[in-house]
């Protein structure tokens, strides 16, 4: 069961008198991770304690003389990766960010991204799961075909992927939810559609969903995950999950490139370690590294009475959290939709139980505009109030340019709050209650 002040307890950074109602953006840190991080940073360098043969079992792996702890916080961020996303942890690419690691992918496959080859991305998404395909898309000469979402509500109708999909299609790239209305995507019936007409890589962007809903690769139809934990409350890490080793040497192999047998300690196979190798350019602190298995425990202990493995218990938890979310998201919406001038970007029609808003699925991000007023300055208002939230800018949200929010809104973008497990109704009166003196 969700228990709102059990879980405010476990964010230290509360207790400093600001209602943070921008989880999309900047969300508080758990004090578990940022304990997590720094202890990494203390002891990444120091070398593992030796293993007395006592200690471990019969069926222990023997730990290498000499191993850095550091090591062992790679290995374990891959191992909480897998159990937040349902793969496997030889499967998990590491990087700065999700930006990053894709820019690397799309240069990996340059050979499949050739002329008469085909790119379909979707304008509901974040720039940074667009950008590196359009680059690799322009070098390369492959052609780009867009996915396109119904204006009203920021839906993406899956229905258009049966005409955009074919022989042709090297790359499918979407994202699970979109940031700023919170719109979730039907993934495993595109996911289908891009399996059944064609031989592309399927490329999920989680990062916005994965706060709020269980993620397993499987389910939705994927080849790959893309992920940032920052905006989960995580240190500045990113990710790329493969659905399973084949899909990782396929993607990263070259031809008639000879490739000797090598592995790592762990007895990897040598397409696995060559792939790590290809994607993982950008190297990430072990510091930082440490904070990852904390963040995915974080998640899986959001419902105190869950139980089992992490993955089961993740998968238990977030849940619980979406469901109480979504219940703050609606008086949100209703709070805002009561107050002349304001408009809800992309919520029109009548409160469906099932999915918390509207008739539409969606995660607690809410967006919305004030009439004649700046989002800047609405902003500002909310700050003097002791409120926090974000401002959506034209370069944030191609969706939003779309539909013309930027114009509306005096061409000063639009505010956006993202919910986060620690918020409470109170949070969301007090907001209310500062856009009211607007007026």
């Amino acid at each position: 069961m969700f228990d709102n002040p059990r879980v405010r307890g476990l964010y230290a950074s509360l207790s400093d008198g600001w209602t943070y109602l921008n989880a999309h953006d900047r969300p508080q840190v758990p004090e578990r991770v940022s304990s997590a991080v720094s202890r990494g940073f203390r002891v990444s360098s120091l070398l593992a304690p030796p293993e007395m043969p006592e200690e471990a079992g019969s069926h222990a792996r023997t730990q290498a003389p000499g191993r850095r702890m550091g090591h062992d916080f790679v290995d374990a961020a891959r191992i909480a990766i897998a159990d937040l996303t349902g793969a496997r942890p030889e499967c998990v690419i590491l990087g700065p960010n999700r930006a990053l690691l894709l820019d690397q992918l799309a240069t990996k496959m340059s050979r499949k991204l050739r002329l008469g080859q085909e790119v379909i991305l979707s304008r509901i998404d974040d720039p940074a799961n667009i950008a590196s395909w359009q680059r690799a898309s322009n070098l390369y000469g492959a052609r780009v075909r867009w996915a396109e979402p119904d204006l009203t509500t920021g839906v993406l109708p899956t229905w258009q992927y049966m005409d955009l999909v074919g022989e042709d299609t090297a790359v499918v790239a979407v994202a699970m939810a979109n940031t700023h209305v919170g719109t979730v995507t039907d993934v495993a019936s595109i996911g289908r559609t891009v399996h059944a007409k064609s031989h592309g890589l399927f490329v999920v962007d989680v990062t916005a969903a994965a706060s709020y809903r269980s993620i397993d690769i499987d389910s939705l139809g994927a080849d790959v995950l893309a992920l940032d934990l920052v905006p989960l409350g995580g240190p500045s890490v990113g990710a790329l999950v493969f659905r399973d080793s084949s899909v990782l040497d396929a993607t990263t192999s070259r031809p008639y490139t000879y490739f000797a047998e090598e592995s790592d300690e762990q007895g990897l196979p040598a397409s696995v370690v060559r792939a790590r190798r290809a994607l993982e350019v950008g190297e990430v602190s072990e510091g930082l590294l440490a904070g990852v298995p904390a963040l995915v425990d974080h998640l899986a202990m959001i419902d105190e009475d869950a139980s089992g493995t992490r993955r089961r218990r993740v998968r238990a938890s977030l849940p619980e959290a979406q469901d109480y979310l979504l219940n703050l998201a609606r008086h949100l919406v209703e709070g805002l939709q009561a107050q002349q001038g304001v408009h809800v970007i992309g919520v029109d029609g009548e409160f469906d139980e099932p999915f918390g808003f509207d008739s539409v699925e969606r995660i607690p991000r809410v967006s919305f505009m004030v009439d004649g007023v700046p989002a800047a300055k609405v902003q500002q208002r909310l700050l003097q109030n002791g409120v926090v939230v974000g401002v959506v800018e034209p370069e944030d949200s191609e969706l939003f340019s779309k539909m013309g929010v930027f114009e509306v809104a005096n061409k000063a973008g639009a505010l956006c709050v993202g919910l986060s497990v620690h918020n409470t109704a109170y949070d969301i009166d007090q907001l209310l209650r500062a856009l009211a003196s607007l007026r």
